[in-house]
Parts: C-alpha cells; structure tokens; sequence
C-alpha cells in the first residue's frame, strides 16, 4: 500500500510518518485489496484535524477526526477506517464478490486534490476519475463515504 502523508500548519516528522504507516499498514490484515492512502494533518483553532482518503479495490473510505494532538486524532480517524473496512469486506463476502477476479484489477486514484489561487482566496478543487458503476455500487460508495448523493 502507498501512504502520501502531508501537513498544514502542522510539521509531519519522521516519527509521524511512521508511525501513521505502521498504524494503517495493520488494515491491510482485514482487506488486503488496500491500494493507497493519503493522510492530511491540519491545525486549526489549537486542535489537530486528520483526513484519510483510502482506495480499495475502486471504492474510496474516507474519514475525519480531530483531538488535541496528532495521536488522539489520528487514532480516531484509525477507528472509523477499520469500521468502513470491515463493512466494505463483509458486503463483498454477502454479495460473493470477494473471490471474482475483476475485483483485483487496479483502478486509477478517483479523487486528487489540488490548491489553486482564485481571487485571494485559497479554493480547494477535486478533479475524479468517472467509471461507471451500476446502481448497487453507487449506494454502496454512497454509504461508505457518508454522501447523500452522487453523480
């Protein structure tokens, strides 16, 4: 698995780097069809923010804690990963989908974030990669995510 870890307001020491990787290479042991993982840490009010944005098997898991430090945040983000893990293969196992070959084919990363300059402002953009999906998919990644919709 590929692990990006970044920082803003926030400096990502070798020390956090690796103990975020040690940390998410252990979901790898409830799905092994993990592909990347991008952790964004930022300070904000005093408090640290984590995001982690996943990639397995074509479905992105996504979540977000905050705590007074960088370990109480992350580790809160680590439990609702393994949540959505654990559901994501259990769904796969019910529907038989697990032991289909197509399932292991690698997809290209759905969403990369960029920063951009718009009128003094920083604006954040989400560029996706669009595959089709049939409907049982889409509300799947809908669930997954904590969306209401999709395109």
């Amino acid at each position: 698995m590929e692990i990006v870890v970044r920082g803003k307001n926030v400096e990502v020491t070798d020390f956090i780097r690796d103990h975020v990787t040690k940390k998410l290479a252990k979901l790898e042991r409830f799905f092994k069809r993990i592909l990347d993982a991008t952790v964004h840490f930022y300070s904000e009010r005093g408090r640290i923010k984590v995001e982690v944005t996943m990639t397995a098997s074509g479905v992105v898991l996504r979540g977000e804690g905050d705590g007074p430090d960088w370990r109480t945040a992350f580790d809160e983000v680590l439990e609702k990963l393994e949540r959505q893990v654990k559901r994501h293969k259990e769904k796969l196992e019910r529907k038989g989908l697990l032991r289909k070959e197509e399932l292991v084919a690698l997809e290209e990363v759905p969403g990369e974030t960029e920063e951009m300059k718009v009128s003094d402002r920083v604006v954040k953009v989400k560029e996706f990669v669009l595959r089709p999906m049939s409907l049982e998919d889409a509300i799947l990644q809908m669930e997954l995510l904590g969306h209401t919709f999709l395109f």
